[in-house]
């Protein structure tokens, strides 16, 4: 059975009620964004509300986070009211399409770990199979309407497989968003890269990029991983 919650420097995560547990996906992809800046940040898909309380503890930033399905909209709220940012973060049951497809809220950070799974089986479990695919949140209409959303300025952070970053790279230039930052995340040196974390803007920037090791080979942490996340993690 899975550990009820994961507890941070400065909040605490409980996951009993969703499907999705915490991950290294998220974890790295919070890690990776630069908050500081940030005055309206929008966390799409927020499951937990692990990103949101990450983008508040790196930030003085007032945090929107959106969540479909009604078992994590719970248990985010419930992270957040435990948290000591809860006044800064508001947390919003719904599908984000229909929310902001009016575009008429701007936002300078966007944050979202998607459900990306867009040609394999569906999981047995709703909860899961919604936090995974993304019928409900397709790339197609995903994009434009973080587009709208974003301002001039801003930041809009996803961490994807692999497998979909050249397709969903396509579609953010086709709406006027540009890559400036890439980070290949992989278990250890000589493994294929699994995931990957993309910053885009709307103005045309040098291009940033890093591949993240998480594991040596004594499968213990990196360095580099380590530095990464030594402002969340108890012990690393």
């Amino acid at each position: 059975m899975s550990n009820p919650y994961f507890r941070f420097q400065q909040f605490t995560i409980y996951q009993d009620k969703t499907a999705m547990k915490i991950s290294t996906d998220g974890i790295v992809l919070g890690a990776c964004c630069d908050f500081g800046r940030a005055k309206k940040v929008l966390d799409i898909g927020t499951g937990t509300g692990l990103l949101s309380l990450m983008a508040a503890q790196r930030s003085m930033a007032d945090i929107t986070a959106v969540e479909i399905d009604q078992d994590a909209y719970c248990q985010a709220t419930e992270n957040v009211q435990k948290s000591k940012f809860a006044s800064r973060i508001k947390v919003v049951n719904g599908d984000f399409l229909a929310l902001y497809n009016d575009g008429a809220e701007q936002f300078d950070y966007i944050v979202s770990n998607p459900p990306f799974f867009r040609n394999s089986l569906k999981s047995s479990s709703q909860g899961r199979s919604i936090a995974r695919h993304e019928d409900s949140l397709p790339f197609e209409k995903f994009v434009p309407t973080v587009a709208r959303l974003l301002t001039t300025d801003g930041i809009f952070s996803v961490i994807l497989p692999e497998s979909e970053r050249l397709y969903f790279n396509r579609l953010c230039i086709a709406n006027g968003l540009h890559i400036c930052g890439k980070t290949a995340v992989k278990s250890f040196e000589n493994s294929d890269t699994l995931r990957v974390i993309l910053h885009f803007g709307k103005s045309i920037l040098p291009l940033q990029q890093e591949i993240l090791v998480v594991y040596s080979s004594q499968n213990i942490y990196t360095q580099r991983f380590k530095d990464l996340v030594k402002d969340f993690y108890i012990n690393v």
